[in-house]
């Protein structure tokens, strides 16, 4: 009994994956077309941050998230320093 439910937990875990990994293509041709346009929209570039941030907790996007976050120290070293320390906030709870 608890060995099926172990592994239902893990099936529905390993789905949730899966499924955060599908928004990963969009998100990284977004943060691609940023940098690439030397975007200096806050909102914008913040609001990915905030997205990617949220899927780092996951284990997901955390590559994308610190390219993001290094093109966008050259626009708010403030704003920088509020997303790494979110960040390393996240790493020490894993």
């Amino acid at each position: 009994m608890m060995d099926k439910a172990f592994n239902d937990i893990k099936l529905l875990i390993e789905d949730f994956n899966k499924s955060l990994q599908s928004h990963m293509p969009a998100l990284e041709n977004e943060v691609r077309r940023l940098i690439n346009t030397k975007s200096e929209e806050h909102n914008i570039i913040e609001h990915h941050l905030d997205t990617l941030l949220s899927l780092t907790i996951h284990g997901v996007g955390d590559n994308l998230f610190i390219q993001l976050l290094e093109y966008y120290k050259n626009i708010d070293a403030e704003g920088t320093i509020f997303y790494w320390n979110e960040y390393d906030k996240e790493e020490e709870k894993q």
